[in-house]
């Protein structure tokens, strides 16, 4: 090869190795960010809302002033006028279903109501309700002794006889007939037919007696012997003969201060 080819040759190289340069930097990898991680929305808790709890206290107090409030209407027809203050009494004890008696043949049977309650001072209420196919007495006792087979105690006797009707309050004791406050008294008040309903209220006050059949006042009446001032309470029934039911209800005792 002459100079001059060689010379060209040379000159070539040179010319391709400065335009060729160094190599390009390889590109450097960029990170890709990741996806943003989701925070977790609180899940919305339910609030339960509080639920009143009855007052029972509360709810049993309105019941006993409704029930006073109810025997003081049923009162104030009957004692408006009379000398006897009621109005602040309070309600010793109220039935709440009826009480029956129900006889065969010659009997006799008792029935306490308003047990562990004593009455002094009292006005008692009961609608009587009388049935049977002879002679009946249906009444109730009232200031007895615990034991109201021998104890002392006041009986108020309906005695339905043959055409007459009639009623007394009458003190025992040892299962016997002491005295009478009243006697016995005839009143066209009392309904004779089987089945009637009479309504019975005494007002019991120390050795004074007050008596309402059917809303008409049968008198006052005195026991001065003061004999038995307080105690207990009962439903009393009796017949000669056949069958016979007493029925009581609407039964109220009243406290007198």
């Amino acid at each position: 090869m002459n100079r001059k080819v060689l010379f060209a040759f040379l000159v070539l190289v040179l010319l391709t190795m400065a335009c060729g340069g160094a190599a390009a930097p390889e590109p450097t990898a960029t990170s890709t960010p990741e996806p943003p991680t989701l925070t977790p929305t609180a899940t919305a808790t339910a609030t339960t809302v509080p639920t009143a709890t009855p007052d029972r206290a509360a709810t049993i107090a309105a019941k006993v002033t409704q029930a006073a409030d109810d025997v003081l209407a049923e009162l104030d027809p009957l004692l408006a006028n009379e000398d006897v203050s009621y109005k602040d009494g309070s309600l010793l004890w109220q039935q709440e279903t009826p009480l029956f008696i129900e006889m065969t043949g010659p009997s006799s049977y008792f029935q306490p109501f308003a047990e562990g309650e004593i009455g002094k001072n009292f006005i008692l209420k009961s609608d009587v309700t009388w049935e049977a196919s002879g002679i009946i007495v249906c009444g109730v006792i009232f200031r007895s002794e615990p034991d109201f087979i021998e104890g002392k105690q006041y009986k108020f006797l309906y005695l339905r006889f043959s055409g007459a009707p009639a009623w007394a309050i009458e003190f025992h004791e040892f299962g016997y007939f002491k005295n009478s406050p009243t006697k016995i008294q005839y009143s066209n008040a009392v309904d004779l037919a089987n089945g009637a309903t009479n309504q019975l209220v005494i007002v019991a006050r120390d050795d004074e007696f007050k008596v309402f059949i059917n809303g008409t006042s049968q008198g006052r009446y005195f026991d001065y012997s003061k004999q038995q001032l307080q105690g207990s309470f009962a439903a009393l029934a009796s017949q000669d003969s056949g069958e016979g039911k007493c029925e009581y209800e609407n039964t109220f005792v009243w406290a007198l201060k």
